[in-house]
C-alpha cells in the first residue's frame, strides 16, 4: 500500500493551493509514518474495536481534546463491545507441546483472565488460571485432577498439523474423546503463520477429525489479529469459549456458570480411562469378586467340580454295599468302591 502511495502521488498539489507541500515523500511520512495505519476488520465486534479507533483518533486532533488530552487517556466506551471476562472456578489450559505458539497465546489469556478476575466479583475470585502441557496429561491415566476444568488450546497457523509425528492431531482427538472443550484460536498475522482458513481443508487437517463422531470444524475458530484493540477482543473471546463469564453478569447468569463449570469437571472424571495395567492385588480381588458372585449364582465351577467328585463317590458306596457277593454289573470284581467306580455312568 506505501508503495502504490508513492506511486500514484503527485510532485505538485497544484495552484499554489498548498505551498508548503514538499511532495510524494511528505504525504507518504504522514500517514504511514507518524501513526500506525488502523486494521479494518469487517466482523461483528472486530468492527466496532475499528470504528472506535477512528473515532479516537479523530478526537485526539479535535480543538477541545488538544487542549485536554488526558481525557481520552482510558480511550472510548460505546455500547456493545465485548466486555471483560472470568472463570468461576479453576481452570487449566492444556497445550500441546509440538503446537508451534500455543504456550505463548495460552500465556495472554492466562493475563486476559486475571485482568477478568480482579474486576469480577468476589464469586468468580477462585477462577485461577493454570497452563499445562496435554502430552502428559492426556497420554497417561488418571492424570487430570477432578478438581479444575480443563480445556484444549488449539493454535492454527500455517503449521499446525505439519508435526513430525502427528502428536497434535492424536492429542486432539484424544481430548475429543474426554469430550474436553477445544478452543480454537486462529491467526491473522501472516508473518506468524496466518493463513486462511480454507487452508486447513485443503489436505492439512487428517480426515479422522474431519469426519464425525469428531467433525473437529464444525466449531467456530476464534481469529486472534495482532493489533491491541482487536487482539484484546479476540482474548475475551477465547476465555468465552473456554466457559467463563462476563464480569458484570448477574448473579443468575454467574451461579449457571458455575454449574456448567461443576458438570464440566463431573464428565471429565466419569469419562477418565481406566488403567491398563493391573497390579496383583487388584486381579486377586477381581477374581474373589467373580467367585463370590458364581457361588451367590449356584455355577462356582471348583464347586461343581467337588460336587461330582463326592456324588460318584457316594453312588460307588451305595452300589457296593448292595452286592456283598461281587457278583453284580461289575463282573467278577470284589464289591469294593474301585470297581463301583469302573461300573459308574
Amino acid at each position: 500500500l506505501e508503495a502504490e502511495c508513492v506511486e500514484h502521488c503527485v510532485d505538485d498539489a497544484g495552484l499554489g493551493t498548498y505551498p508548503s507541500y514538499s511532495g510524494p515523500a511528505e504525504m507518504v511520512a504522514r500517514i504511514f509514518k507518524k501513526e500506525d495505519p488502523i486494521l479494518w476488520v469487517r466482523v461483528n465486534a472486530f468492527q466496532l474495536e475499528s470504528l472506535k479507533s477512528i473515532a479516537l483518533r479523530m478526537l485526539r486532533h479535535s480543538p477541545y481534546y488538544m487542549r485536554h488530552p488526558e481525557t481520552l487517556t482510558s480511550g472510548v466506551m460505546v455500547a456493545g463491545e465485548v466486555p471483560p471476562f472470568a472463570f468461576v472456578g479453576p481452570v487449566t489450559i492444556l497445550v500441546c507441546r509440538d503446537n508451534d505458539g500455543a504456550w505463548s497465546v495460552a500465556e495472554e489469556v492466562q493475563e486476559a483472565a486475571k485482568t477478568g478476575r480482579a474486576l469480577a466479583p468476589k464469586a468468580a475470585k477462585d477462577g485461577v488460571v493454570a497452563i499445562r502441557e496435554a502430552d502428559d496429561a492426556l497420554e497417561t491415566a488418571d492424570a487430570l485432577p477432578g478438581n479444575s476444568r480443563h480445556v484444549l488450546l488449539l493454535y492454527m497457523t500455517s503449521r499446525l498439523w505439519y508435526d513430525p509425528d502427528g502428536t497434535v492431531a492424536r492429542l486432539v482427538q484424544a481430548a475429543m474423546d474426554r469430550k474436553i472443550t477445544i478452543a480454537m484460536v486462529h491467526e491473522q498475522t501472516p508473518n506468524l503463520g496466518g493463513c486462511a482458513f480454507s487452508t486447513f481443508f485443503q489436505g492439512q487437517t487428517p480426515q479422522v477429525l474431519l469426519q464425525p463422531p469428531y467433525s473437529l470444524y464444525n466449531a467456530l475458530a476464534i481469529p486472534l489479529y495482532g493489533s491491541p484493540e482487536h487482539r484484546k477482543v479476540s482474548l475475551r473471546h477465547v476465555l468465552r469459549r473456554m466457559g467463563a463469564a462476563p464480569c458484570d453478569a448477574g448473579l443468575l447468569r454467574r451461579k449457571l456458570q458455575q454449574l456448567n463449570h461443576f458438570m464440566s469437571v463431573a464428565r471429565l472424571v466419569r469419562r477418565r480411562p481406566r488403567q491398563r495395567g493391573k497390579s496383583q492385588q487388584e486381579i486377586a480381588r477381581s477374581v474373589k469378586r467373580r467367585r463370590r458372585r458364581r457361588q451367590s449364582e449356584g455355577s462356582d465351577p471348583d464347586q461343581t467340580v467337588s460336587a461330582a467328585v463326592v456324588s460318584v463317590s457316594s453312588r460307588g458306596l451305595d452300589s457296593g454295599s448292595s452286592s456283598p457277593s461281587g457278583g453284580g454289573s461289575g463282573g467278577g470284581g470284589g464289591g469294593g468302591p474301585a470297581g463301583a467306580l469302573e461300573s459308574g455312568p
